[in-house]
């Protein structure tokens, strides 16, 4: 096997897993006990895919690698561990083990920084990933766990967290979440986002307007002119 290429236990799971993400986990089905064991005893990082359906069988190709961060037991042999997101990759010859997890070969997949061509700045992005948070919050009236907008703020945030921490936070359908995965170019992901929040943002704008009593235009984003 080439040095580039790592066997990967894979998990294929109804959530797309983005590097740096934290993801909690019930496990309770015996061969996932099983694979998550021998990751804790190896050292071991495991696959996060999203699966497709059923009647497909092979899950997405592309996902992350997750690192076992905590583990508590349960009394019956099931576990709830906390993960984090590590680095994307590839998926080659997958393959179902003995224990009846799937196995697959991953070749890593960075992210590729065009330094070559100009970036969208990064305040405008965080202009509209806290527009968005903001408005999300006042029309569904929960806060959901999402990363710090202030995370964007810091001068040291390079173009590539900025691209991943908004992946993370956009709220859209598992299959535009891994759509924003399998972008290799982290210009061509700001872009995306840039297109996502805009769209969001506007029909998030219209939706509050419609709960809102009339004279309170505080999410109002764009000129009457």
């Amino acid at each position: 096997m080439r040095a580039d290429v790592m066997e990967l236990p894979i998990f294929p799971l109804n959530v797309v897993l983005f590097p740096g993400q934290t993801l909690p986990l019930h496990i309770f089905e015996p061969r996932y006990r099983i694979m998550i064991q021998r990751c804790i005893d190896q050292g071991q990082p495991f696959g996060v895919v999203l699966a497709q359906d059923e009647d497909e069988g092979v899950p997405h190709i592309i996902g992350t690698a997750a690192r076992i961060t905590q583990v508590e037991r349960l009394p019956d042999g099931r576990m709830n561990i906390v993960t984090i997101g590590m680095e994307r990759f590839v998926l080659q010859n997958v393959h179902e083990g003995e224990d009846e997890y799937l196995i697959g070969d991953a070749v890593f997949y960075p992210y590729k920084e065009d330094t070559s061509q100009a970036y969208l700045r990064p305040e405008y992005i965080r202009r509209l990933l806290q527009k968005y948070l903001s408005l999300l919050a006042d029309v569904s009236g929960v806060e959901t766990r999402r990363p710090s907008v202030s995370e964007l703020d810091a001068q040291s945030a390079t173009p590539t967290a900025i691209a991943v921490l908004t992946a993370i936070a956009l709220q859209v359908p598992l299959e535009q979440k891994q759509e924003l995965l399998a972008i290799e170019s982290v210009r061509e992901l700001l872009a995306k986002e840039a297109e996502l929040l805009k769209s969001e943002v506007l029909a998030l704008t219209i939706v509050a307007s419609s709960i809102r009593p009339s004279g309170d235009d505080e999410s109002q984003v764009f000129s009457k002119n």
